[in-house]
């Protein structure tokens, strides 16, 4: 049997007790914070694929692979401004949309200072400071869909079903009233949107404790909703979301004989992710009174993160460089706040008034996966070079921690394990000289499928970007000590099918389903580094 569906945190959403809620992220919004992308660094690394696990000498290197760090010979400082186009292009249906957003952020700015050369066994010894962009979340959707057979609605009627009316009862003296009084004590978060079709009058109730949306037929002939089982919906979603994962390094490298290069990251992480979807309903042939329902969820993740990057290179001869990085888990400390609202309009009567929810806050703590990553490059001077990566990262290690329930923790990591697997990561990038300090340089890079097979995305909040591609190309040039890269990086995101809503159990003749959006996203990003080193 399929699991509900809706587009809230219902796989979150765990109803402890009717005056005690937990909420917790989604395995969807945990994927989100833990898929990194190193095309929003240097623009040198970002031309080459982000291949630099065994490339130094970049202030890159801080985020991908300290022992980098050993390389350098002298200091460096730069700073990597970066415009992002996003395009989400949707298909609904056979309907099409599409939404673009454009976006000026910092990429990477940083400062490595070379504190010791000297001819002993120890060479050299850099110490570096910066921050490195890894995950941009700006981004906007609009996916509609004409004439189908289900309304949210009837989700809402199965959610609330064995909620008593006098749950909604609030004190008739205005200053008194608590209109939230029904979320906070007896609704779990999974219900919100139920409690607010009800109090927007899209539900009626049957009797005591059962709810339906719809108006009376010849089987039903006591129902007072306002849609008819004839009608036929026309949804439409629209997505928002904006914030970034950015990361300070602070980053230590060391060259032994010029042959071993070992270097250490401590990374703290700012986590931001704001997301707001509106979803609505008109509707067709409806002899009842309603016209169109509107509803809106609102959610705001914010935390600090920390993880260590350690890191080695070896040149076994001059041109020829391997290396190994290992990244630990970000071990994140979250802070949530999430609400909901809601209206109906009416024919013949004014729209209903607009309700909402009280704001649920919480605290809990996610760690990313761990990540290993290996590369080989190889150099000829004069010439150029080429550097080829391979990154493996554990999706299915992600975790939730101090929540207080441990059976919420548990019951997420399982459906962890059911959705997502290890992705396979490969990058390749290539730098050309044609003239002496003029270089040019192409990339790729390849995110694997970190979905296991046949698995759906379960929470539309945020659908799941099952794999993604990067393209880029750019040029550099070497004036005295200072120096000048332009990049133009293109990202194309492949998504999971995503039903805004579905439902199903035992004793249903049809499933009440949305139908499914696939959703296709294409980024342009250009980054022009400028640096000096002295």
């Amino acid at each position: 049997m399929r699991t509900f569906k809706i587009f809230a945190l219902t796989a979150g959403a765990a109803l402890v007790s009717a005056a005690a809620m937990a909420q917790t992220p989604s395995p969807e919004a945990m994927l989100k914070l833990s898929q990194y992308n190193y095309s929003f660094g240097t623009a040198r690394s970002a031309a080459l694929g982000g291949a630099f696990t065994s490339l130094g000498a970049d202030l890159a290197s801080m985020a991908i692979n300290p022992a980098g760090l050993g390389m350098y010979q002298s200091s460096d400082v730069g700073f990597s401004p970066s415009v992002t186009s996003s395009t989400m292009k949707s298909n609904y249906g056979g309907f099409n949309a599409s939404d673009s957003k454009t976006q000026f952020s910092v990429g990477n700015l940083a400062a490595a200072f070379n504190l010791y050369q000297g001819s002993g066994v120890l060479t050299s010894m850099t110490f570096g400071i910066g921050y490195s962009k890894l995950a941009d979340f700006n981004n906007t959707s609009f996916a509609y869909n004409q004439g189908i057979g289900s309304s949210i609605t009837e989700i809402f009627a199965e959610r609330l079903n064995g909620v008593p009316v006098s749950a909604f009862a609030v004190d008739p003296d205005p200053q008194k009233a608590d209109h939230h009084k029904v979320f906070r004590e007896t609704l779990s978060i999974s219900q919100w949107g139920a409690g607010l079709a009800y109090k927007t009058f899209l539900l009626e109730p049957i009797n005591n404790n059962q709810y339906s949306p719809f108006g009376p037929s010849a089987q039903y002939p006591d129902r007072k909703g306002a849609l008819s089982e004839t009608a036929t919906v026309n949804p439409a979603m629209r997505r928002i979301t904006t914030g970034s994962i950015g990361e300070y390094d602070f980053s230590g490298g060391f060259n032994f004989n010029n042959i071993l290069y070992v270097g250490l990251t401590i990374g703290v992480q700012d986590v931001y992710l704001r997301s707001e979807n509106n979803y609505t309903e008109t509707y067709n042939n409806n002899e009842y009174n309603l016209q169109r329902m509107n509803y809106v969820q609102w959610q705001r993740l914010s935390g600090t993160g920390v993880n260590f990057k350690f890191g080695a290179i070896v040149r076994p001869v001059p041109n020829l460089r391997i290396g190994v990085a290992v990244h630990t888990p970000t071990f994140i400390s979250m802070e949530e706040q999430y609400n909901e609202w809601m209206s109906a309009s009416y024919k013949g009567f004014s729209s209903s008034p607009e309700q909402d929810t009280p704001y649920a806050l919480n605290n809990y703590n996610i760690n990313t996966p761990t990540r290993l990553l290996t590369g080989i490059s190889y150099t000829l001077p004069k010439v150029g070079l080429i550097s080829v990566d391979y990154e493996r990262v554990w999706y299915n290690g992600m975790r939730l921690r101090n929540t207080g329930y441990w059976n919420v923790e548990e019951d997420t990591k399982n459906m962890i394990g059911d959705m997502y697997k290890a992705a396979n990561n490969f990058r390749a990038g290539l730098e050309l000289t044609p003239l002496q300090n003029f270089y040019l340089r192409a990339g790729y890079a390849s995110y694997g499928d970190c979905t296991k097979t046949n698995v759906y995305s379960t929470s539309a909040n945020y659908p799941t970007i099952k794999s993604y591609q990067n393209y880029s190309a750019g040029l550099g040039y070497r004036f005295g000590h200072a120096y000048l890269d332009l990049t133009y990086i293109y990202t194309d995101y492949k998504y999971l099918g995503d039903d805004i809503f579905y439902y199903n159990e035992a004793g249903m003749q049809f499933p009440i389903q949305s139908g499914t959006i696939d959703y296709q996203q294409n980024r342009h990003t250009v980054t022009l580094t400028m640096g000096v080193r002295f």
